[in-house]
């Protein structure tokens, strides 16, 4: 058992600790939890607490509704921590000299196309040589839709940030996007400076 066990067990007593132990900050918070709990700095320990006594987890909601304002700091922490990875993973990218890093949206927007042509001519065909199966190749397309929906808002995604990304490059102030163009449509073709 680990510190993300116990916040999925504490979870609904306590989200804030919860969310936290599930995280980076999760040693930290556990050892509050710990505490709170008279147990050692160990999550088997608060795990067979939490599973023998039920009284624990009111122990810990009390700990999350004192420490609520350091705890919310600490997630903010965490997040804050999260995202600046994650842009720092996309400016490598994009200062990247290898071309396939650069180039992998294109890419994934290429394998998608095919794989949907591919999957539409297979049921076109399915459909004309073996009509008999046409039922299950239906619940088929249905089951995949999903999956589609989520690959194609994907690829979505990505086209509107290479757009982004050439603009930039170029120069030039991305555009708004289609809630700034219909808001400058009502507006009567005038611009507006986004200052409120």
């Amino acid at each position: 058992m680990d510190w993300s066990d116990i916040g999925k067990m504490v979870g609904k007593a306590a989200p804030i600790v919860g969310t936290l132990l599930g995280g980076p900050a999760g040693g930290a918070v556990g050892g509050l939890v710990s505490q709170a709990l008279g147990a050692g700095n160990d999550p088997d320990e608060v795990g067979e607490i939490l599973k023998s006594d039920p009284a624990a987890y009111e122990r810990i909601k009390r700990l999350e509704q004192e420490h609520e304002r350091e705890l919310k700091a600490m997630m903010l922490e965490a997040e804050t921590a999260k995202l600046g990875h994650v842009n720092k993973t996309m400016r490598a990218e994009a200062a990247s000299n290898d071309g396939y890093v650069r180039r992998w949206r294109p890419t994934f927007g290429y394998l998608a196309a095919i794989s949907w042509a591919l999957q539409s001519v297979a049921i076109a065909w399915s459909f004309v040589w073996a009509p008999e199966q046409a039922g299950q190749v239906s619940q088929a397309i249905a089951a995949l839709t999903p999956m589609w929906g989520f690959a194609l808002a994907v690829l979505g995604i990505s086209v509107h940030k290479r757009s982004q990304d050439k603009q930039v490059a170029a120069g030039q102030q991305p555009n708004g996007g289609l809630i700034q163009a219909l808001t400058t449509r009502l507006q009567g073709g005038k611009q507006t400076s986004g200052k409120g």
